[in-house]
Parts: structure tokens; C-alpha cells; sequence
């Protein structure tokens, strides 16, 4: 192996050390009740002290969570049986000293709150209880199912040298849905 190589090798480590050190678990739990799985999650450190600089900076910050309820596969991909995006924003108003803090669904609005705590912000943009996924074929029994959670944050504050995108943080939670 050439100098040139071993180089770029541990090159491509560091920066995967640095990308990978940056995101955040994501705690998940899901519940299947009357053949319907929801699922609750925490990302507890995702609300981080660069997250806090850019809320006081005025920026909009949002945190989007793609769930997914997915079917493990031995052979191939595994099957994507139901996924839906939840997103929570959050924008500090600096005369008032106000943060307005909205939850989407889908792209729609389903909660919005205002407060002047920033412990009650962080927590709020972190965690979600009972998101519905709907499969889009009925689950079948005694069969082994997950449910996965990514996190993208924005505006991003640091800088990747990876081509492709990646995640600031993600969770998964396997489960066998008995009927």
C-alpha cells in the first residue's frame, strides 16, 4: 500500500469519526394495540448546545423525523410497510424573549405552543408520543417487524465532506406483532 493511500484511508476515517460522533440515539417504542402499531420516541441529545446557538441566533430551526415501519427481509431490501414524516420547529423571538415552538405532521400543522423556557423547548422538539403508522396492507401474524426513526436537522452547522447526505441521528426497535 502506497503512503499516497494509507493517507486517504485514514482521512476517510477521521471525517467518518467526526460525522458519525455528531448524531444522536434515538430512543424508540413502539405499541401495536387492535392491529395498529404507533410509535413514541425521544432524541435526547439532538437538542444540543450548537441547536440552542442557532434558536438564539433568530433562525428557524426544525428537526424532521422520518418513522418508518419496516419488515426485515433475509434475502433482499427490507420492505417498507408504513412511513410517515413528523417535524418539530422553532423560532425565538429576542424582543419578547418568546419561543414558538409548532409540531407538523405530514406537513400539517397538529400542535403549536408558545413559552419563554427553554428547558420546555428542548424537550418539546425531542420527543413525540403516539405517531399512527398505517400500514398500507394488513401485518402479518407472529411475524417480526421494526420501527426506524431517522432525524434531519436544519440549518446545518457543520460542514461534511461526504458526498451523500446522512443523518443527525436515528433509532431503531424490533418487535413480533401477535395477533
Amino acid at each position: 500500500m502506497t503512503r499516497r493511500t494509507a493517507l486517504a484511508l485514514v482521512g476517510l476515517a477521521v471525517i467518518g469519526g467526526v460525522a458519525a460522533a455528531g448524531s444522536a440515539d434515538i430512543n424508540v417504542t413502539p405499541v401495536v394495540t387492535e392491529g395498529k402499531v404507533v410509535a413514541s420516541f425521544t432524541a435526547p441529545g439532538a437538542f444540543s448546545d450548537d441547536a440552542r446557538e442557532v434558536v438564539k441566533s433568530g433562525l428557524l430551526l426544525t428537526f424532521t423525523y422520518g418513522v418508518e415501519l419496516r419488515r426485515p427481509s433475509a434475502v433482499w431490501f427490507d420492505r417498507t410497510v408504513a412511513e410517515t414524516t413528523v417535524a418539530a420547529s422553532v423560532k425565538f423571538d429576542s424582543l419578547t424573549g418568546i419561543y414558538q415552538v409548532s409540531k407538523l405532521r405530514d406537513g400539517r400543522v397538529v400542535w403549536s405552543e408558545r413559552t419563554d423556557k427553554e428547558d420546555e423547548v428542548g424537550g418539546w422538539m425531542t420527543a413525540f408520543d403516539q405517531i399512527a403508522l398505517d400500514p398500507t396492507e394488513a401485518l402479518e401474524s407472529n411475524a417480526d417487524y421494526y420501527v426506524r426513526v431517522h432525524l434531519k436537522i436544519s440549518p446545518r452547522r457543520t460542514f461534511s465532506f461526504w458526498p451523500w447526505g446522512r443523518d443527525d441521528g436515528s433509532g431503531r426497535k424490533d418487535f413480533t406483532f401477535i395477533r
